[in-house]
């Protein structure tokens, strides 16, 4: 991969001028409310049922320099990759999206349009599907150059949609997807348009409330126990109004033994940076012991927040089901 190759951050809902397409990739589509731009057809194509995406917000590189700059959504996610036939620029590409997603009622939240290349490439592409479902070595984005991105938002039938569109010329290049049988040639001066689309949908709560006697059972056995009732927002420190039925059991348990003290530990999943992973979950640690003491009537000397991080995995990182775990809060026994 190149210095040029660039990365692709989307969140797509088709743009199009037109409705000719050429041989798309089997079982891919357009997604909905959107059409391609005319002559274009879909290359590659991949879902996630639900995970976290990631945004960028201004300019880094791919080690440091994010800070501040990447916003996180969450949903289930459809990513598209376009080809555009000869003769067109990625700019010329972009103005397109822009006006089409306009037009669809989205609005738009952030727009990089470089003279060259982007300094975040290798970031937030291999964030999403080359880390957990594309095979190593599988990047589209090598061999690109002068790439533009736009994100916008919109709430369509009750749920809010957020797109992410980089488009940038190819200088030619041929990769195949493991497990497929045809490789795809992109030719030099064809544009690849990288479409992602995040689709919020609330995740089914098949967590049981634990009750405060089952708490104190945990506690006495092993001096600690994983708590996943209380919520938060993607990227948030607030505590969620539906955390109210697992804090009423917290404060139960510490007001049914006067003399117990409790670290409570927040603790996340490795998407991210450590360092911003760790900030978070000190975060939301600290707000899970201010809602204990300042609704629930909790002694403050008697809780002590501490964040971990993405440091202490109870499960592994590669499923939804594994990140879901690890992100929880730990009361600990002090």
């Amino acid at each position: 991969m190149t210095p040029s190759r660039l990365l692709a951050v989307s969140v797509c809902l088709l743009l199009g001028l037109g409705v000719a397409r050429g041989a798309d990739v089997p079982g891919s589509k357009d997604p909905k409310y959107f059409k391609r731009y005319a002559g274009s057809d879909i290359v590659d194509y991949s879902t996630r049922s639900y995970d976290q995406y990631f945004l960028a917000r201004g300019a880094g590189s791919p080690n440091s320099g994010f800070e501040g700059k990447t916003e996180t959504v969450e949903g289930a996610i459809t990513r598209l990759i376009y080809r555009v036939p000869e003769g067109h620029t990625s700019l010329e590409l972009l103005r397109n999206y822009e006006k089409m997603l306009t037009e669809a009622g989205f609005t738009q939240t952030f727009e990089l349009n470089p003279p060259g290349a982007i300094p975040w490439e290798g970031y937030f592409y291999p964030k999403f599907l080359n880390q957990a479902q594309s095979p190593q070595g599988f990047n589209p984005l090598n061999n690109v150059k002068t790439a533009k991105y736009v994100t916008a938002k919109a709430t369509k039938e009750g749920q809010d949609i957020t797109v992410a569109v980089l488009v940038a010329e190819c200088a030619g290049d041929t990769w195949k997807k493991p497990g497929t049988t045809t490789p795809v040639t992109i030719k030099a001066g064809e544009v690849l348009v990288f479409v992602d689309v995040i689709t919020a949908k609330a995740v089914e709560n098949k967590m049981v409330v634990i009750k405060s006697e089952e708490m104190a059972q945990a506690l006495k056995q092993t001096g600690k126990i994983d708590v996943y009732g209380i919520l938060f927002d993607v990227d948030k420190t607030e505590v969620k109004q539906e955390s109210a039925p697992t804090l009423t059991e917290v404060a139960k348990l510490l007001k049914g033994d006067a003399q117990l003290k409790l670290e409570v530990a927040g603790h996340t999943d490795n998407t991210g940076s450590a360092a911003h992973n760790l900030t978070l979950s000190e975060g939301r640690a600290a707000a899970v012991v201010r809602a204990l003491v300042s609704t629930y009537g909790v002694a403050a000397a008697r809780l002590q927040a501490k964040g971990y991080g993405d440091t202490k995995p109870i499960a592994a990182n590669t499923t939804d089901e594994g990140r879901a775990k690890n992100r929880r809060v730990e009361l600990r026994k002090i």
